[in-house]
């Protein structure tokens, strides 16, 4: 089968998050199960890297614009130049970037597949969108582009139930039908990762330093954590819009010496900081999978975590986790301080959390599932 994926950015970009990740990740086991696999990623002219993987690499012209994203030119110019030499069977889009694809697809007889990474999709259309509330628009355009382009799509994939009733929240119950669940997995390398003698008192936060991960409330608690624990220590990996509140908060609640801004790292060093620590704590106002949280199951680490969006789906509190209201400050205050003085329960959670990950964020077993729904899909054809 051939099959074109494209996607904003690319996972060795500053701006790389789980979408980009996700992408390579499931195009080389693809790869890997024999399928031709082409990548469309977009970068500036100075980001086109020459690199070494096992799918056919294809790079589009990245602008880096906040409002609308320009990136749905380049890509629908990239992908019609690429399909004028290939015949694909599927493309397969994950974001706005797709938002011409749909057109491109019909136009060769592919199949188009959306894969939806927001957590939340509008439920108006642009045109209802632009005439009902316009102010509102000219900020949400990227996220109408991506409800547009779903709306077109053949096939629609979530990462969770959660995420795909959060679509048919958005286009209407008569999608439903169009939408399926494909867990997705992690690096290998998260799995090899081992905790080795973790500071016992460090927990550690990695991902888009953004307020919908929760962090104005994590560091309110961590206030509360360090009266209680003087020598407790929070690691903050990870960039985003919200940084630099972040840091104005830290300031203003006099922990400077407690928590550390690692800002953007590699994988390689996100790991060695991770095995270092003795907690991960992820208080997400909402997520339509949670990778970060994933990963630290994958690496057997203790996690606390706020019940939101898909997170339920995959983490028992108690079991192989610790789950606390969202928007709560003060609770996972108390379970944060909870785990340094109980960390032996905590322990035993992390150890289940890594024993489910085995099973559950596995990327062969994500491209079998993904597979069978194209070759389903154009089986109609």
């Amino acid at each position: 089968m051939k099959i074109c994926f494209t996607v904003n950015s690319s996972p060795w970009s500053e701006f790389k998050g789980g979408g980009q990740i996700a992408v390579h990740q499931l195009a080389t086991a693809l790869a890997q199960m024999g399928q031709e696999v082409h990548v469309l990623y977009s970068a500036t002219p100075e980001g086109a890297l020459a690199l070494e993987v096992p799918y056919k690499i294809h790079w589009v012209r990245h602008y880096n614009f906040a409002t609308l994203n320009l990136n749905i030119f380049s890509f629908a110019r990239g992908l019609e130049i690429l399909t004028e030499k290939h015949k694909f069977d599927v493309i397969h889009g994950n974001s706005e970037e797709a938002f011409f694809s749909d057109r491109i697809s019909q136009k060769i007889g592919a199949r188009f597949f959306y894969t939806s990474h927001a957590p939340s999709l509008p439920r108006t259309d642009i045109l209802q969108g632009m005439l009902t509330q316009p102010i509102r628009f000219l900020k949400s355009i990227n996220p109408h582009l991506q409800r547009s382009t779903a709306s077109r799509a053949d096939k629609i994939i979530a990462f969770s139930q959660f995420s795909k009733e959060q679509i048919v929240t958005a286009l209407g119950p008569e999608y439903r039908e169009k939408i399926e669940v494909a867990t997705p997995g992690v690096d290998p390398a998260w799995h090899e990762t081992r905790r080795i003698n973790p500071q016992p008192k460090d927990f550690i936060f990695w991902g888009r330093m953004e307020k919908e991960k929760g962090l104005p409330e994590l560091i309110t608690a961590f206030r509360d954590v360090v009266n209680a624990h003087p020598t407790a220590r929070l690691h903050l990996v990870g960039e985003g819009h919200y940084e630099a509140e972040c840091k104005a908060l830290v300031k203003s609640q006099q922990l400077d010496d407690s928590v550390y801004f690692h800002g953007w790292m590699e994988l390689c060093q996100i790991k060695q900081v991770v095995s270092q620590c003795r907690f991960g704590v992820f208080p997400s106002r909402i997520e339509s999978f949670g990778l970060a949280m994933a990963e630290a199951q994958a690496v057997g680490m203790p996690i606390i975590a706020a019940r939101a969006g898909a997170l339920s789906e995959f983490i028992e509190d108690k079991v192989n986790g610790i789950l606390v209201p969202p928007n709560d400050a003060r609770a996972l205050a108390q379970a944060m301080i909870d785990a340094l003085d109980n960390p032996e329960p905590m322990e035993s959670y992390g150890e289940k959390a890594r024993t489910l990950a085995q099973e559950r964020f596995n990327w062969k077993k994500t491209a079998e599932r993904t597979l069978e729904l194209y070759q389903s899909s154009t089986a109609n054809l």
